[in-house]
């Protein structure tokens, strides 16, 4: 890497922008990574000199408005009686280097989370001990120190993010996360290239010499494609080796350090916060593993207004109550507290767990997840009319099993006119800007949440259990279990469990994707020979949920959800390097020989 002699930040905010001034503050002090990069870190100090516990946040969108910063999470943690630190990620706003989402995190050639925390825990206005807070790719990013944790990393709090890139970031059951990962691939590259070129015009100007030594040529990293990470992720999904970087779940046995896990209902990462906080609660395989660890699950969508009259409160197009706002700020200052500083503020004598039940609208706790009262219940599809939905069946939900020769239910996926997307675990927005806008948290979250699901019926399968006769409730993961067939070589399924309101209403509660030919294995992919039946799961990853009296259940199925999930070609092929598409006539089973139906928890 070329690195100028004498650092210098790559970006400084312009005039307006807010930036707080204040001699409390040190900004761009540049910390060294082992390759020479160095990496721009703002450093927001309590008032009175001494040595505290650092807190640490890394991120790739400006560490001048880090989602930390824009809700004022340094200066309140600071005036609490820490030290905190924000950093601009390798390659990002007012740091050195190239861009490669999270390659360079933990435990790759560059360790850049791992020196960071090194850094901060020799300075002499540190006690030694780091700790680490965040959210989505702030809070993957910290995950990632599972793989070479710092000895001086002492706690964590990660807010929403993945367990796996691959599978809960990148794809979700094989399918792209095409209106997530590929705005948000293109809005951050528009930053690498800025970042790029101001590297290239210091090098130009200081360095001329040392840019004409570099050796071979090709090889130098200010010339890599920045686009190459993205190629990657598209041309890659059956790579096994390279996914194995982003992987956290093999390191969940040996992660010793604390960690408070924030995730919510609505959110795009749901489904990786779970496996975390239950991959490493469990397999320490003792009580003090086990105390370790701490799990929030709140209704909201992404983002960390969880405290706000809006976002804290509203999911799309329900209202949960003021129950559902959340102090973010105030329950990250307990748990430092707890684990850096053992305050005795009762974290010791609460449960792991707190979750909140949606319908009811309150809060639960639970001694772990998934509670252990839960047991499983399989709710069948049935041939018969429910006389609800305005759907392409209309089929019924019962907890007994169809007739013998019940016939099955089938359907025409289009691609070329796929069902879109209304609401759920996802994040993207449709939201037209300007150029230099920015994106707020209510332009991104803007077509997620629970949502309406009437618009879509029409062109989808759908089967509703009668009104219930009391409530129900459905706290724990949810999967559906389908046997299906296919005239096409490979297709997609999309299940979404709906709550039927009286008035007609059928709200989204949760829902899940799988595409056919990674039904056995995320690597090895296999084809549908067209007409025979297979056996299929559908994730729809978890949910609390409460069904009230007179409401009904429903699951919507069909083959698509645009611009949310891309569209399954039908050919066998990616749909990233695909150039043609197929039609596929898809059928769902549901007779008792091929009893597909979904799986609930119940009896939490």
């Amino acid at each position: 890497m070329l690195i100028p002699p004498e650092f210098a930040p790559n970006f400084k905010p312009s005039l307006t922008q807010s930036v707080t001034v204040s001699s409390s503050i040190r900004r761009n002090i540049p910390i060294p990574m082992q390759d020479g990069v160095r990496l721009a870190t703002d450093l927001s100090f309590p008032a009175e000199p001494g040595r505290y516990p650092v807190l640490l946040e890394r991120t790739p969108y400006g560490k001048h408005q880090s989602v930390m910063v824009s809700i004022g999470a340094p200066e309140f943690l600071a005036a609490n009686g820490y030290v905190v630190a924000v950093q601009d990620a390798r390659g990002r706003f007012a740091s050195e280097g190239i861009w490669y989402p999270f390659r360079d995190e933990a435990w790759g050639t560059h360790k850049d989370g791992f020196d960071t925390v090194e850094w901060l825990a020799t300075q002499d206005w540190c006690d030694g001990q780091v700790g680490t807070f965040g959210g989505s790719f702030a809070g993957f990013n910290q995950y990632l120190h599972a793989g070479a944790p710092s000895p001086h990393l002492r706690a964590m709090f990660a807010r929403q993010a993945a367990c796996s890139l691959r599978d809960e970031w990148i794809y979700r059951g094989g399918a792209f996360e095409l209106g997530f990962l590929l705005m948000w691939a293109a809005r951050n590259s528009l930053e690498a290239l800025r970042n790029r070129i101001a590297q290239i015009e210091r090098i130009c100007l200081e360095g001329q010499l040392d840019f004409l030594r570099y050796r071979p040529a090709v090889k130098n990293p200010l010339l890599s494609d920045p686009f190459d990470w993205i190629k990657d992720n598209l041309q890659l999904q059956d790579d096994e080796g390279y996914w194995k970087q982003f992987d956290v779940s093999p390191f969940h046995e040996t992660f010793t350090v604390p960690t408070y896990h924030l995730a919510s209902w609505f959110d795009i990462f749901l489904g990786g916060s779970l496996r975390n906080f239950i991959g490493m609660r469990h397999a320490g395989g003792s009580a003090e593993a086990r105390r370790r660890h701490r799990l929030t699950i709140g209704p909201w969508m992404h983002g960390p207004r969880t405290d706000s009259e809006l976002d804290g409160r509203k999911v799309g197009e329900v209202d949960f109550g003021p129950d559902a706002r959340w102090d973010y700020k105030g329950e990250m200052l307990r748990w430092f507290d707890y684990v850096l500083k053992q305050k005795p503020n009762g974290f010791n004598k609460q449960p792991a767990v707190h979750y909140f039940v949606m319908g009811l609208n309150c809060w639960r706790t639970a001694d772990d997840w998934p509670p252990p009262s839960v047991s499983y219940k399989e709710f069948y599809f049935d041939g018969r009319r429910s006389g609800s939905a305005a759907s392409l069946n209309d089929g019924s939900l019962s907890w007994t099993p169809g007739d013998q020769d019940a016939p099955p239910a089938r359907f025409l996926h289009d691609p070329n006119q796929p069902v879109e997307t209304v609401g759920g675990n996802t994040l993207y927005s449709l939201t037209i800007q300007q150029p230099g806008e920015s994106l707020g948290w209510k332009e991104l979250n803007a077509e997620a949440g629970s949502r309406d699901q009437r618009t879509i019926e029409d062109r989808c399968l759908t089967f509703t259990s009668e009104p219930l006769d009391a409530d129900l409730e459905v706290t724990g993961p949810v999967h559906a279990r389908l046997f299906i067939s296919s005239t096409a070589a490979d297709t997609d399924f999309v299940v979404r469990l709906t709550d039927v309101f009286p008035d007609g209403r059928s709200m989204l509660v949760c829902d899940g994707i799988q595409r056919a030919r990674y039904r056995e294995s995320n690597y090895r992919p296999t084809l549908l020979d067209p007409g025979n039946v297979y056996e299929l799961t559908v994730d729809l990853w978890a949910t609390s949920y409460v069904f009230r009296q007179g409401h009904r259940l429903r699951a919507i199925v069909n083959s698509s959800s645009f611009p949310r999930f891309d569209v399954n070609p039908g050919t066998g092929e990616s749909a990233a390097t695909a150039t043609g598409m197929v039609n596929a006539e898809n059928t769902v089973y549901v007779d008792r020989e091929r009893r597909s139906h979904l799986v609930l928890p119940v009896g939490a």
